[in-house]
């Protein structure tokens, strides 16, 4: 459909804007009364595209300020990875001392003991000396080294059973920090395994995240699109049909043709419209105005907002705001 608007070049678009909303006469609405239909379709259409991408402009604006804070939610996360990778999982029973094993001997009491028997010897020699003569003499003498043996085999045993206990001690002791280390060994591996499960599952929820946002723009973008393809289609096909209908009706729903009663002949009432208004069959007196019986109403009993003020003095109507049709019976 191509519209002929050389005819408005004369005109304001103000004035013609102020004529149709607001009923003044304008000696511009009558050169479009043809094509207001039209206009309007366009009108209309445009407003409903621009709205489409209005809604669309919204949604990207939208998911713009939100993949902002998804990248800043994102920096966030990954200063908290970096930190929760840094934690320390070591072994921490790793290198552990055997404190047993430099333990020494006690020689301290096992040297007294051997002390006071020296010199418990040393004074039983000295009192028995002058009494015992030479041959009681050698008999105390072997007497008191066969004791002297026996003393030092006892220190020896004492010796060797610290010994005993110390070995003991340290083997118990060893055997202890081999245990503590596997522990670690086992509680370390557990911390590493619990934080990389931690950082994968933070990861997958980053990723859902991120996945809703792209299928939540990507739908709003294509519904914006179909529905503003579908108003196009609706323009185009109603659009054209509305056209063809005003100008073969005469001009009857944008303006109609003269609806001043002083141009009507033969007038007769036909009906109600569901509003209440009076429906009417006539024929003009001025062939001009078209040839035939005619249905519509009179100017003078209808809203004012529906009449149009032609500079001829005769009152033409807006159908399109009653509930009458104007056509030819």
């Amino acid at each position: 459909m191509k519209l002929d608007l050389r005819p408005l070049e004369a005109c304001s678009w103000v004035a013609l804007i102020v004529s149709w909303f607001f009923n003044e006469p304008n000696q511009c609405v009558e050169q479009v009364h043809q094509g207001t239909f039209a206009i309007v379709a366009i009108v209309g259409a445009a407003v409903a595209v621009t709205a489409m991408t209005a809604k669309a402009a919204d949604g990207a604006i939208s998911a713009h300020k939100a993949n902002k804070k998804a990248e800043e939610a994102r920096d966030e996360l990954d200063k908290q990875q970096n930190m929760f990778a840094q934690l320390d999982t070591s072994n921490p029973y790793l290198g552990m001392e055997n404190t047993m094993e430099d333990l020494t001997v006690n020689q301290q009491a096992a040297d007294f003991t051997k002390q006071q028997q020296m010199q418990s010897q040393a004074n039983i020699m000295q009192q028995m000396r002058g009494s015992a003569g030479g041959s009681g003499i050698a008999a105390l003498a072997q007497t008191l080294a066969s004791q002297g043996s026996m003393d030092a085999q006892k220190a020896s045993a004492s010796i060797a059973q610290q010994e005993s206990a110390n070995q003991l001690a340290a083997a118990k002791e060893a055997g202890s920090i081999q245990q503590q280390e596997i522990q670690g060994e086992l509680q370390s591996r557990q911390m590493e395994s619990d934080k990389l499960q931690t950082m994968m599952g933070q990861t997958h929820e980053e990723l859902r995240y991120q996945e809703h946002l792209a299928r939540k723009g990507k739908e709003e973008a294509f519904d914006s699109m179909a529905e503003a393809g579908t108003t196009t289609m609706n323009f185009a096909s109603g659009a054209g049909g509305g056209a063809g209908g005003a100008a073969g009706g005469a001009g009857g729903a944008a303006g109609g043709a003269g609806s001043d009663r002083r141009l009507k002949k033969d007038i007769k009432e036909i009906g109600r419209s569901p509003s209440g208004l009076n429906i009417y069959s006539f024929k003009y007196i001025d062939k001009s105005f078209g040839e035939g019986t005619w249905q519509g109403v009179m100017s003078d009993e209808i809203p004012q907002y529906a009449v149009i003020k032609h500079k001829d003095g005769y009152d033409r109507v807006d159908y399109s705001k009653l509930d009458v049709e104007f056509k030819q019976v």
